[in-house]
Protein backbone atom coordinates (compact mmCIF):
# COMPACT_ATOMS: atom_id res chain seq x y z
CA UNK A 1 0.00 0.00 0.00
CA UNK A 2 1.50 3.11 -1.08
CA UNK A 3 0.34 6.81 1.22
CA UNK A 4 -0.70 9.61 -0.13
CA UNK A 5 -1.82 13.32 1.33
CA UNK A 6 -3.89 15.85 0.12
CA UNK A 7 -4.94 19.69 1.39
CA UNK A 8 -8.56 20.03 3.35
CA UNK A 9 -8.61 23.20 5.00
CA UNK A 10 -5.97 23.89 7.27
CA UNK A 11 -4.94 20.49 7.31
CA UNK A 12 -3.84 17.20 5.28
CA UNK A 13 -6.23 14.09 4.70
CA UNK A 14 -4.52 10.88 4.60
CA UNK A 15 -4.95 7.91 2.52
CA UNK A 16 -3.68 4.77 1.11
CA UNK A 17 -3.83 3.06 -2.65
CA UNK A 18 -2.65 -0.55 -2.94
CA UNK A 19 -0.03 -1.05 -5.27
CA UNK A 20 -1.52 -3.21 -7.88
CA UNK A 21 -2.96 0.28 -9.39
CA UNK A 22 -0.70 2.69 -11.50
CA UNK A 23 -0.42 6.00 -9.93
CA UNK A 24 0.99 9.17 -10.97
CA UNK A 25 0.80 12.43 -9.16
CA UNK A 26 0.53 15.88 -10.60
CA UNK A 27 2.66 18.80 -9.16
CA UNK A 28 3.39 22.03 -10.62
CA UNK A 29 6.62 21.58 -12.76
CA UNK A 30 10.02 22.35 -11.00
CA UNK A 31 10.51 26.30 -10.82
CA UNK A 32 12.62 28.01 -8.32
CA UNK A 33 10.87 30.45 -5.41
CA UNK A 34 12.37 33.88 -5.11
CA UNK A 35 14.71 33.91 -2.26
CA UNK A 36 14.59 37.94 -1.75
CA UNK A 37 11.43 39.24 -2.06
CA UNK A 38 11.32 42.57 -0.86
CA UNK A 39 14.42 42.97 -3.46
CA UNK A 40 12.01 41.71 -6.30
CA UNK A 41 9.39 43.50 -5.50
CA UNK A 42 11.63 46.40 -6.18
CA UNK A 43 13.36 46.08 -8.98
CA UNK A 44 9.86 45.21 -10.39
CA UNK A 45 8.35 48.45 -9.67
CA UNK A 46 11.77 49.78 -10.83
CA UNK A 47 12.25 47.77 -13.96
CA UNK A 48 8.70 47.83 -15.58
CA UNK A 49 7.68 45.90 -18.57
CA UNK A 50 6.34 48.56 -21.20
CA UNK A 51 6.02 51.28 -18.91
CA UNK A 52 8.07 54.47 -17.13
CA UNK A 53 9.38 53.07 -13.21
CA UNK A 54 7.28 53.29 -10.59
CA UNK A 55 8.77 56.48 -9.47
CA UNK A 56 7.76 58.96 -12.84
CA UNK A 57 4.10 57.97 -12.90
CA UNK A 58 2.69 59.04 -9.52
CA UNK A 59 3.14 62.41 -7.63
CA UNK A 60 2.03 63.99 -4.72
CA UNK A 61 -1.67 65.12 -3.99
CA UNK A 62 -3.06 62.77 -6.70
CA UNK A 63 -5.91 60.11 -5.35
CA UNK A 64 -4.79 56.83 -5.83
CA UNK A 65 -6.83 53.67 -5.60
CA UNK A 66 -5.06 50.31 -5.07
CA UNK A 67 -7.20 47.34 -6.22
CA UNK A 68 -6.67 44.27 -4.25
CA UNK A 69 -7.79 40.98 -4.79
CA UNK A 70 -10.72 39.58 -2.04
CA UNK A 71 -10.39 36.83 0.90
CA UNK A 72 -10.95 33.99 -2.00
CA UNK A 73 -7.61 35.17 -3.26
CA UNK A 74 -5.51 34.65 0.03
CA UNK A 75 -3.32 32.69 -1.10
CA UNK A 76 -1.19 35.47 -3.64
CA UNK A 77 -0.11 36.96 -0.21
CA UNK A 78 -0.84 40.42 -0.89
CA UNK A 79 -0.69 41.31 2.53
CA UNK A 80 3.35 40.42 1.95
CA UNK A 81 3.95 42.96 -1.09
CA UNK A 82 1.21 46.11 -0.31
CA UNK A 83 3.71 47.59 2.65
CA UNK A 84 6.18 47.34 -0.05
CA UNK A 85 3.89 49.37 -2.63
CA UNK A 86 2.56 51.60 0.05
CA UNK A 87 6.56 52.88 1.56
CA UNK A 88 7.04 53.01 -3.01
CA UNK A 89 4.27 55.90 -2.79
CA UNK A 90 5.36 57.03 0.90
CA UNK A 91 9.08 57.77 -0.70
CA UNK A 92 7.22 59.99 -3.42
CA UNK A 93 5.64 62.36 -1.03
CA UNK A 94 2.04 60.51 -1.18
CA UNK A 95 0.08 60.53 2.06
CA UNK A 96 -1.70 57.75 3.17
CA UNK A 97 -4.37 60.05 3.16
CA UNK A 98 -4.52 59.93 -0.55
CA UNK A 99 -4.75 56.52 -1.05
CA UNK A 100 -7.45 53.86 -0.83
CA UNK A 101 -7.47 50.04 -1.27
CA UNK A 102 -10.63 49.03 -3.19
CA UNK A 103 -11.18 45.61 -2.99
CA UNK A 104 -12.52 43.53 -6.33
CA UNK A 105 -15.01 41.52 -5.06
CA UNK A 106 -16.75 41.08 -8.21
CA UNK A 107 -20.43 39.72 -7.22
CA UNK A 108 -18.80 38.21 -4.05
CA UNK A 109 -19.74 39.04 -0.46
CA UNK A 110 -19.01 41.75 1.78
CA UNK A 111 -16.21 41.22 4.04
CA UNK A 112 -15.55 41.75 7.69
CA UNK A 113 -12.35 43.78 9.09
CA UNK A 114 -11.19 40.44 10.36
CA UNK A 115 -11.03 39.30 6.72
CA UNK A 116 -9.21 42.54 5.44
CA UNK A 117 -6.60 41.86 8.22
CA UNK A 118 -5.77 39.07 6.88
CA UNK A 119 -5.65 40.30 3.42
CA UNK A 120 -3.79 43.35 3.45
CA UNK A 121 -1.91 42.88 6.92
CA UNK A 122 -2.36 44.50 10.56
CA UNK A 123 0.03 47.72 9.03
CA UNK A 124 -1.87 48.78 5.94
CA UNK A 125 -5.07 48.23 7.53
CA UNK A 126 -4.02 51.15 9.87
CA UNK A 127 -2.17 52.92 7.21
CA UNK A 128 -5.26 53.25 4.80
CA UNK A 129 -9.32 53.23 3.63
CA UNK A 130 -9.86 49.99 2.59
CA UNK A 131 -13.38 49.77 0.58
CA UNK A 132 -15.28 46.45 -0.93
CA UNK A 133 -16.33 46.56 -4.29
CA UNK A 134 -20.11 46.23 -3.80
CA UNK A 135 -21.75 45.66 -7.51
CA UNK A 136 -24.92 47.02 -6.64
CA UNK A 137 -24.19 50.14 -5.64
CA UNK A 138 -26.31 52.83 -6.69
CA UNK A 139 -23.26 55.13 -7.47
CA UNK A 140 -21.53 53.13 -10.16
CA UNK A 141 -20.63 55.37 -12.78
CA UNK A 142 -22.38 54.23 -16.32
CA UNK A 143 -19.39 54.17 -19.34
CA UNK A 144 -19.85 53.38 -23.10
CA UNK A 145 -21.08 49.43 -23.78
CA UNK A 146 -18.28 47.36 -25.38
CA UNK A 147 -18.34 45.81 -28.82
CA UNK A 148 -19.42 42.78 -27.69
CA UNK A 149 -22.62 44.67 -26.20
CA UNK A 150 -21.51 44.47 -22.83
CA UNK A 151 -23.20 47.48 -20.70
CA UNK A 152 -20.40 48.86 -18.54
CA UNK A 153 -20.74 50.30 -14.92
CA UNK A 154 -18.01 51.04 -12.89
CA UNK A 155 -17.24 51.91 -9.18
CA UNK A 156 -16.80 55.23 -8.44
CA UNK A 157 -13.84 55.39 -6.47
CA UNK A 158 -12.19 53.71 -9.14
CA UNK A 159 -13.51 55.90 -12.15
CA UNK A 160 -12.56 59.47 -10.30
CA UNK A 161 -9.26 58.13 -8.79
CA UNK A 162 -6.48 60.57 -10.80
CA UNK A 163 -4.22 56.96 -10.54
CA UNK A 164 -5.28 53.23 -10.12
CA UNK A 165 -2.41 50.11 -9.77
CA UNK A 166 -3.68 47.19 -10.07
CA UNK A 167 -2.90 43.68 -7.72
CA UNK A 168 -3.16 40.58 -7.87
CA UNK A 169 -1.92 36.75 -8.77
CA UNK A 170 -1.99 35.08 -12.12
CA UNK A 171 -3.49 32.10 -12.42
CA UNK A 172 -5.67 29.38 -15.08
CA UNK A 173 -8.80 30.75 -15.02
CA UNK A 174 -11.74 28.03 -16.51
CA UNK A 175 -13.51 30.87 -18.28
CA UNK A 176 -11.03 33.62 -18.61
CA UNK A 177 -8.20 31.84 -19.73
CA UNK A 178 -6.07 33.29 -16.99
CA UNK A 179 -6.74 35.21 -13.92
CA UNK A 180 -5.23 38.23 -12.93
CA UNK A 181 -4.65 41.61 -14.86
CA UNK A 182 -7.81 42.90 -16.27
CA UNK A 183 -10.20 40.74 -13.94
CA UNK A 184 -9.69 43.01 -11.36
CA UNK A 185 -11.30 45.66 -13.10
CA UNK A 186 -14.10 43.32 -14.97
CA UNK A 187 -15.42 41.85 -13.09
CA UNK A 188 -14.00 42.60 -9.82
CA UNK A 189 -15.17 46.44 -9.80
CA UNK A 190 -17.63 46.30 -12.24
CA UNK A 191 -21.64 46.12 -11.78
CA UNK A 192 -23.62 42.98 -11.57
CA UNK A 193 -24.96 43.76 -15.19
CA UNK A 194 -21.76 44.21 -16.48
CA UNK A 195 -20.23 40.94 -14.84
CA UNK A 196 -23.34 39.05 -16.38
CA UNK A 197 -23.06 40.18 -19.55
CA UNK A 198 -19.64 39.93 -19.66
CA UNK A 199 -19.35 36.40 -18.66
CA UNK A 200 -22.46 35.86 -20.34
CA UNK A 201 -20.21 35.85 -23.69
CA UNK A 202 -19.41 32.27 -22.95
CA UNK A 203 -22.10 30.73 -24.01
CA UNK A 204 -21.92 32.70 -27.59
CA UNK A 205 -18.86 31.13 -27.74
CA UNK A 206 -17.12 27.88 -29.71
CA UNK A 207 -15.96 25.80 -26.77
CA UNK A 208 -12.49 26.27 -28.04
CA UNK A 209 -12.28 29.99 -27.37
CA UNK A 210 -13.88 29.82 -23.55
CA UNK A 211 -11.18 27.26 -21.80
CA UNK A 212 -8.19 27.37 -19.49
CA UNK A 213 -5.07 28.72 -20.98
CA UNK A 214 -6.96 30.40 -24.07
CA UNK A 215 -6.59 34.27 -24.13
CA UNK A 216 -6.44 35.24 -27.66
CA UNK A 217 -9.20 34.22 -29.25
CA UNK A 218 -11.57 34.15 -26.01
CA UNK A 219 -14.53 36.82 -26.07
CA UNK A 220 -15.03 37.13 -22.71
CA UNK A 221 -11.45 37.85 -21.91
CA UNK A 222 -10.96 40.18 -24.75
CA UNK A 223 -13.80 41.92 -23.24
CA UNK A 224 -12.32 41.79 -19.95
CA UNK A 225 -9.58 43.67 -21.67
CA UNK A 226 -11.29 46.19 -23.53
CA UNK A 227 -13.88 47.32 -20.28
CA UNK A 228 -10.23 47.80 -18.36
CA UNK A 229 -9.27 49.78 -21.65
CA UNK A 230 -12.48 52.38 -19.92
CA UNK A 231 -9.93 52.90 -16.67
CA UNK A 232 -6.07 52.10 -18.54
CA UNK A 233 -4.97 51.65 -15.29
CA UNK A 234 -1.75 53.39 -14.68
CA UNK A 235 0.18 50.28 -13.46
CA UNK A 236 0.18 46.75 -12.60
CA UNK A 237 1.82 44.16 -9.91
CA UNK A 238 0.84 40.67 -9.98
CA UNK A 239 2.34 37.50 -8.81
CA UNK A 240 2.68 33.87 -9.03
CA UNK A 241 2.37 31.54 -6.51
CA UNK A 242 3.33 27.68 -6.33
CA UNK A 243 1.51 24.98 -4.57
CA UNK A 244 2.96 26.10 -1.62
CA UNK A 245 1.95 29.79 -1.74
CA UNK A 246 5.54 30.39 -2.75
CA UNK A 247 6.37 33.23 -4.88
CA UNK A 248 7.59 32.43 -7.78
CA UNK A 249 7.31 35.08 -10.07
CA UNK A 250 6.92 38.72 -9.95
CA UNK A 251 5.53 41.21 -12.74
CA UNK A 252 5.13 44.93 -12.92
CA UNK A 253 4.17 47.48 -15.70
CA UNK A 254 2.03 48.15 -18.40
CA UNK A 255 -1.18 46.67 -17.50
CA UNK A 256 -1.74 44.71 -19.86
CA UNK A 257 1.69 43.65 -21.32
CA UNK A 258 3.16 42.70 -17.66
CA UNK A 259 0.01 40.62 -17.14
CA UNK A 260 0.85 38.49 -20.55
CA UNK A 261 4.54 38.08 -19.70
CA UNK A 262 2.83 36.84 -15.96
CA UNK A 263 0.90 34.30 -17.82
CA UNK A 264 3.92 32.71 -19.70
CA UNK A 265 5.64 32.35 -16.37
CA UNK A 266 1.66 30.47 -15.12
CA UNK A 267 2.18 28.05 -18.06
CA UNK A 268 5.85 26.89 -17.34
CA UNK A 269 5.00 26.23 -13.92
CA UNK A 270 1.69 24.62 -13.66
CA UNK A 271 0.96 23.33 -17.83
CA UNK A 272 1.83 20.07 -16.74
CA UNK A 273 2.16 17.01 -18.87
CA UNK A 274 1.15 13.43 -17.97
CA UNK A 275 1.31 10.46 -19.76
CA UNK A 276 -2.57 9.41 -20.29
CA UNK A 277 -5.73 10.11 -18.48
CA UNK A 278 -6.92 8.08 -15.71
CA UNK A 279 -9.32 5.48 -14.61
CA UNK A 280 -9.58 7.78 -11.55
CA UNK A 281 -8.49 10.75 -10.70
CA UNK A 282 -8.33 12.37 -6.72
CA UNK A 283 -8.46 15.95 -6.63
CA UNK A 284 -8.05 18.80 -4.07
CA UNK A 285 -7.82 22.42 -4.65
CA UNK A 286 -4.91 22.65 -2.27
CA UNK A 287 -6.84 23.14 1.02
CA UNK A 288 -7.60 26.99 2.46
CA UNK A 289 -8.46 28.99 1.14
CA UNK A 290 -9.24 27.63 -2.31
CA UNK A 291 -11.46 25.36 -0.86
CA UNK A 292 -13.39 27.53 0.75
CA UNK A 293 -16.26 26.79 -0.63
CA UNK A 294 -17.47 24.38 -3.25
CA UNK A 295 -18.21 27.08 -5.62
CA UNK A 296 -14.72 28.09 -5.96
CA UNK A 297 -13.81 24.17 -5.40
CA UNK A 298 -15.30 23.74 -8.98
CA UNK A 299 -11.87 25.34 -10.61
CA UNK A 300 -10.14 22.19 -9.46
CA UNK A 301 -12.63 19.79 -10.71
CA UNK A 302 -12.32 22.07 -13.87
CA UNK A 303 -8.78 20.56 -13.97
CA UNK A 304 -9.48 17.00 -12.51
CA UNK A 305 -11.88 16.45 -15.77
CA UNK A 306 -9.04 17.04 -18.10
CA UNK A 307 -7.34 14.30 -16.36
CA UNK A 308 -9.94 11.79 -16.23
CA UNK A 309 -11.27 9.40 -18.99
CA UNK A 310 -14.92 9.36 -20.16
CA UNK A 311 -16.77 7.53 -17.87
CA UNK A 312 -14.10 7.55 -15.09
CA UNK A 313 -14.41 8.93 -11.70
CA UNK A 314 -13.19 11.99 -9.61
CA UNK A 315 -12.70 11.92 -6.34
CA UNK A 316 -12.82 15.76 -4.98
CA UNK A 317 -11.68 16.61 -1.06
CA UNK A 318 -12.49 19.92 -0.44
CA UNK A 319 -13.77 21.24 2.96
CA UNK A 320 -16.43 24.06 2.18
CA UNK A 321 -15.64 25.95 5.37
CA UNK A 322 -18.16 28.90 4.08
CA UNK A 323 -20.88 26.01 2.94
CA UNK A 324 -21.67 25.22 -1.09
CA UNK A 325 -20.89 29.00 -1.93
CA UNK A 326 -23.76 31.19 -3.52
CA UNK A 327 -27.14 30.72 -2.86
CA UNK A 328 -27.36 31.71 -7.02
CA UNK A 329 -25.08 28.92 -7.63
CA UNK A 330 -27.02 26.07 -5.90
CA UNK A 331 -30.57 27.26 -7.30
CA UNK A 332 -29.05 25.89 -10.73
CA UNK A 333 -29.79 22.59 -9.87
CA UNK A 334 -33.10 22.85 -9.66
CA UNK A 335 -32.68 21.96 -13.34
CA UNK A 336 -32.18 17.88 -13.37
CA UNK A 337 -31.49 17.94 -17.43
CA UNK A 338 -27.46 19.82 -18.89
CA UNK A 339 -29.65 21.04 -21.68
CA UNK A 340 -32.37 22.18 -19.73
CA UNK A 341 -30.09 24.13 -17.47
CA UNK A 342 -28.52 25.22 -20.30
CA UNK A 343 -31.34 26.28 -22.15
CA UNK A 344 -32.13 28.54 -19.00
CA UNK A 345 -28.87 29.95 -18.68
CA UNK A 346 -28.73 31.02 -22.41
CA UNK A 347 -31.90 33.08 -21.51
CA UNK A 348 -30.71 34.75 -17.70
CA UNK A 349 -27.08 34.05 -17.42
CA UNK A 350 -25.67 34.31 -14.43
CA UNK A 351 -21.38 33.87 -13.57
CA UNK A 352 -22.80 31.36 -10.63
CA UNK A 353 -24.83 29.42 -13.01
CA UNK A 354 -22.20 28.64 -15.71
CA UNK A 355 -19.82 27.05 -12.39
CA UNK A 356 -23.17 24.84 -12.03
CA UNK A 357 -23.44 24.29 -15.44
CA UNK A 358 -19.57 23.07 -16.23
CA UNK A 359 -20.30 21.08 -13.12
CA UNK A 360 -23.41 19.73 -14.87
CA UNK A 361 -21.35 19.14 -17.44
CA UNK A 362 -18.85 17.12 -15.92
CA UNK A 363 -21.23 15.10 -14.51
CA UNK A 364 -22.47 13.74 -17.88
CA UNK A 365 -19.25 11.91 -18.62
CA UNK A 366 -17.98 11.24 -14.77
CA UNK A 367 -18.81 10.34 -11.73
CA UNK A 368 -18.24 12.58 -9.07
CA UNK A 369 -17.59 11.85 -4.93
CA UNK A 370 -17.25 14.62 -2.56
CA UNK A 371 -15.50 14.68 0.85
CA UNK A 372 -16.52 17.40 2.67
CA UNK A 373 -17.75 18.92 5.35
CA UNK A 374 -21.70 19.69 3.60
CA UNK A 375 -25.08 18.00 4.38
CA UNK A 376 -25.00 14.69 2.26
CA UNK A 377 -28.45 15.93 0.91
CA UNK A 378 -27.02 19.24 -0.69
CA UNK A 379 -24.37 17.36 -2.32
CA UNK A 380 -26.70 15.03 -3.69
CA UNK A 381 -28.81 17.45 -4.94
CA UNK A 382 -25.28 19.49 -7.09
CA UNK A 383 -25.26 15.50 -8.56
CA UNK A 384 -22.40 14.51 -6.29
CA UNK A 385 -21.64 11.39 -3.98
CA UNK A 386 -21.28 12.10 -0.53
CA UNK A 387 -18.51 10.41 1.09
CA UNK A 388 -16.49 10.76 4.01
CA UNK A 389 -13.42 9.96 3.21
CA UNK A 390 -11.45 8.86 -0.02
CA UNK A 391 -10.92 5.18 1.20
CA UNK A 392 -15.01 5.40 1.38
CA UNK A 393 -15.39 6.94 -2.26
CA UNK A 394 -12.44 4.57 -3.28
CA UNK A 395 -14.69 1.53 -1.88
CA UNK A 396 -17.57 2.48 -3.27
CA UNK A 397 -15.41 2.77 -6.72
CA UNK A 398 -14.71 -0.54 -6.47
CA UNK A 399 -17.45 -2.09 -5.34
CA UNK A 400 -19.43 -0.85 -8.17
CA UNK A 401 -17.59 -3.01 -10.67
CA UNK A 402 -16.23 -0.28 -12.47
CA UNK A 403 -12.94 -0.29 -14.49
CA UNK A 404 -10.09 1.00 -12.21
CA UNK A 405 -6.63 0.50 -13.47
CA UNK A 406 -4.67 4.03 -13.20
CA UNK A 407 -5.32 6.69 -11.14
CA UNK A 408 -4.13 10.29 -11.13
CA UNK A 409 -3.60 12.58 -7.73
CA UNK A 410 -3.90 16.27 -7.72
CA UNK A 411 -3.22 17.85 -5.06
CA UNK A 412 -3.10 21.42 -6.20
CA UNK A 413 -5.79 20.66 -8.99
CA UNK A 414 -6.82 24.33 -9.11
CA UNK A 415 -3.54 25.86 -10.38
CA UNK A 416 -2.49 22.49 -12.54
CA UNK A 417 -3.44 22.10 -15.88
CA UNK A 418 -3.00 18.53 -16.82
CA UNK A 419 -1.37 18.28 -20.89
CA UNK A 420 -0.97 14.84 -22.82
CA UNK A 421 2.12 14.77 -23.62
CA UNK A 422 3.10 14.66 -27.36
CA UNK A 423 -0.42 15.61 -28.00
CA UNK A 424 -1.58 19.27 -29.10
CA UNK A 425 -4.99 19.11 -28.89
CA UNK A 426 -5.35 16.75 -25.44
CA UNK A 427 -8.91 17.16 -24.51
CA UNK A 428 -12.50 17.35 -26.12
CA UNK A 429 -12.84 21.35 -25.81
CA UNK A 430 -9.97 21.25 -28.60
CA UNK A 431 -7.81 23.43 -26.73
CA UNK A 432 -4.64 23.76 -28.70
CA UNK A 433 -1.92 23.22 -26.39
CA UNK A 434 1.51 24.76 -27.17
CA UNK A 435 3.58 22.34 -25.17
CA UNK A 436 7.33 21.02 -25.88
CA UNK A 437 7.78 18.13 -23.53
Amino acid sequence: MAQFSIGYGTREVVFSIPDQYAVSTIHANAVEPITNFHESILNALHNPINSKPFHELFHPGEKIVIIVSDITRLAYRSCEYLPILLDELTALGISDKDISIVMSTGDHRKQSVAEHRLIVGETVLQRVKIYDHDCHASDLVPLSSTTRGTTVAMNRMVYEADRVILTGGISYHMIAGFGGGRKSICPGVCGERTIQENHGLALKARPSEICTGNMETNPVSNDMKEVAQMINPDFLLNVIVDEHKQFIGIVAGDWHEAFVAGTKIVEKAFGVPVASKADLVIASSGGFPKDIQLYQSVKALDNADFATVEGGNIILVSECSDGPGPESFLQWFKYKEYAEMKQALTLTFTMPGFVALRTAEILQTKRIYLVSGLDDELVKKVGMIPVKTVSEAFESILSGGGKLRTINIMPYASMTLPILANCQAFDKKGLDVKWQV
